[in-house]
């Protein structure tokens, strides 16, 4: 009986020591992008106009095919986040592992998961990496663009919508 609640105490305190270094999403993603915009790495609208044109720089979407299915920025380009080195291999790198885009700025909605991600993309040898958050360009009477149809969504059928504003904008 002793062993027994010795033991079960062992595993309360080991748990509570594993449950310790646990850091939550949610303030983790918040923490980020706070860092992310003290330290210059929120990128600004006129950036991301910019970087979509740039030779060097590739702005990448890290959110849910469905979210970006919905409504992206034209020029941008979706990297899946379960596996994101696969795409970004795609769009910044060679045939012989070269960046032939060093700069990055990462994009979804709240610029939450960005943060979470640049992280990681930073580690993977990029030169500047950035964040922005959809919201604050849909927020700006800029346009997105839409997969759906007329039909049900299946990346689009290839009917040109046009682009989209949001309710606000008068356009």
């Amino acid at each position: 009986m002793k062993v027994k609640a010795v033991l079960i105490s062992l595993l309360v305190i080991a748990s509570s020591l594993v449950a310790a270094e646990f850091v939550n999403y949610k303030k983790l993603a918040t923490s980020l992008v706070k860092e992310n915009k003290k330290s210059g790495n929120f990128a600004t609208i006129d950036e991301v106009k910019k970087a979509i044109k740039a030779k060097d720089w590739l702005v990448a979407d890290v959110r849910t095919k469905e979210e970006w299915a919905s409504a992206h920025i034209k020029g941008t380009v979706r990297i899946g986040r379960q596996a994101p080195e696969n795409g970004l291999a795609l769009h910044a790198l060679d045939d012989e592992d070269k960046f032939v885009k060093p700069n990055l700025i990462v994009i979804c909605n709240s610029a939450k998961r960005a943060s979470i991600e640049a992280e990681t993309f930073r580690k993977m040898g990029f030169s500047n990496v950035k964040v922005f958050d959809l919201y604050s360009w849909i927020d700006k009477c800029n346009p997105v663009v839409t997969n759906y149809s007329v039909k049900k969504f299946k990346s689009g059928t290839g009917l040109k919508f046009g682009a989209f504003y949001a309710q606000h904008c008068k356009k």
